[in-house]
């Protein structure tokens, strides 16, 4: 079935929830394929260029994809298959193949931890002390590969040898960030895993990030901010992870006038769990609450106890209606004009009519959002929501 699901990722791009729509509608990527292979279909929700790409297209480039991920070791998983994690296949729009190298999935609490690229040494070291207590109690990090926190979240795991795993934003192939392929192997090495949805080739995007950050959450019974200004991709995992029921923790910032931290102020006032040390994260999951952090960077030689049993709900194929996006991070103007794609793609004319914006602001601002990947343009001058 794998070749099946990768014609499909091919033809209809990574994160595309019409994908799933398409399994749901016809019952497997098999019957995809031989619907519109064979007879073509004519799909409502479909946008005209998805249905004449599938109507034309075949296996070949999936057959070979198959052939590169075994020549050069990773493994490409489908929703179908055993290893695939069962708290991400239970998202809104879960990843139809994860391109992964490693140890993907263990019996383990994973623990996502993000912040900010150029963060400042009060939050890198904050990142290194508790990643590193969380790693040697079997807490396996989870993070974006990216440089500045990412970065050292999985470095404090790799240095008390614990598991990490890296979600990139790009395909196998592409070396990025810049120099860190030898970094991959030195987490795959360590027992740690390194995943992406996009085909091996696959260079990062900017919009693609938003996608990124929700298989991050996925992945994890909760997400650590540890550093986030006012404007941070932070802010998009978090919806993620709300949207998916995770668990929201915060750093308490180092300096309340320091606008590098404004980020995290309302999801501290609207009750995410401050973290003064690792026991903050693991007595929400653990069957007997361990003793206070003693204060020192000394990974305790007793064996953590046991993690609370988590039962994730059965798979369903696609949860029916997306998950709500939170607007609150974006500019006043910004979000007026999120709320009004709500309902669907809207033409510029009517978000001006709508918005009273002038026609220059307006531009500017759509063309700042679909940077930032909340939207995207469509056919007849239109726009859409991402999400």
């Amino acid at each position: 079935m794998t070749e099946y699901y990768l014609w499909l990722l091919q033809f209809m791009g990574a994160a595309n929830p019409r994908s799933i729509q398409l399994i749901r509608h016809f019952g497997s990527p098999e019957a995809v394929y031989s619907a519109f292979g064979r007879l073509g279909h004519d799909i409502k929700f479909l946008k005209p260029d998805e249905s004449k790409a599938l109507q034309c297209a075949t296996l070949d480039k999936s057959r070979e994809i198959m052939q590169e991920c075994e020549k050069h070791g990773y493994r490409a998983i489908t929703l179908e298959d055993p290893e695939y994690p069962l708290a991400l296949k239970n998202i809104y729009n879960p990843p139809l193949v994860l391109f992964t190298a490693g140890e993907l999935y263990k019996d383990e609490l994973c623990i996502a931890v993000v912040g900010t690229r150029e963060a400042c040494e009060y939050s890198l070291i904050v990142t290194q002390r508790l990643c590193r207590k969380l790693a040697g109690g079997n807490v396996a990090i989870v993070s974006g590969m990216a440089v500045g926190i990412d970065k050292a979240a999985h470095t404090a795991a790799l240095d008390v040898k614990g598991r990490t795993i890296g979600v990139l934003a790009c395909g196998f192939d592409v070396d990025y960030p810049k120099y860190s392929l030898p970094f991959r192997q030195e987490i795959i090495r360590a027992g740690g895993a390194i995943v992406t949805e996009l085909l091996p080739k696959s260079r990062s995007e900017r919009g693609y990030f938003n996608f990124r950050n929700r298989i991050m959450s996925g992945l994890s019974r909760g997400v650590i901010i540890i550093e986030a200004g006012e404007k941070s991709g932070c802010h998009i995992t978090a919806t993620h992870a709300d949207n998916q029921n995770r668990d929201i923790f915060c750093i308490p910032p180092a300096d309340i006038f320091n606008p590098r931290f404004k980020g995290v102020f309302r999801y501290l006032r609207d009750g995410a769990t401050p973290v003064f040390d690792y026991s903050d994260v693991l007595n929400q999951y653990l069957v007997t609450p361990i003793a206070d952090y003693d204060g020192t960077d000394e990974i305790a030689a007793a064996p953590p106890p046991a993690v609370k049993e988590n039962k994730p709900k059965p798979f369903n194929v696609i949860p029916e209606e997306p998950p709500l996006t939170d607007f609150t991070e974006l500019s006043e103007a910004a979000a007026k004009v999120a709320e009004l794609l709500k309902g669907g793609a809207k033409t510029v004319d009517f978000l001006a009519e709508k918005s009273g914006l002038a026609a220059d602001v307006l531009s500017e601002l759509l063309l700042e959002l679909e940077i930032d990947g909340v939207i995207e343009s469509t056919a007849g001058a239109s726009y859409k929501l991402c999400l």
